[in-house]
């Protein structure tokens, strides 16, 4: 698959799971769709480096981005508290 169709598709499939759990974009100054695009360039960047452990470092990837989230989310359940 062409490099730009996959980006296209990885941020349109990302977009749409936004639409079950929304983010707050009023408290940064960007446009939702350029940061979707730069992330996903990184991911796809990422995936097809020509490593052993791929799959593994891809694993590990998420496993930090969710524990983040979660703290972020915490710190925002604090923080209206």
């Amino acid at each position: 698959m062409e490099k730009m169709t996959k980006l296209k598709e990885l941020v349109e499939l990302a977009m749409e799971v936004e639409d079950s759990d929304p983010i707050d974009w009023s408290i940064v100054q960007v446009d939702p769709e350029t940061v979707y695009g730069m992330m996903a360039a990184h991911v796809i960047d990422m995936f097809e480096e020509e490593k052993e452990d791929t799959e593994l470092i891809m694993m590990g990837v998420m496993v930090k981005l969710l524990v983040e989230n979660f703290v972020l989310q915490a710190y925002f359940a604090q923080d209206s508290d």
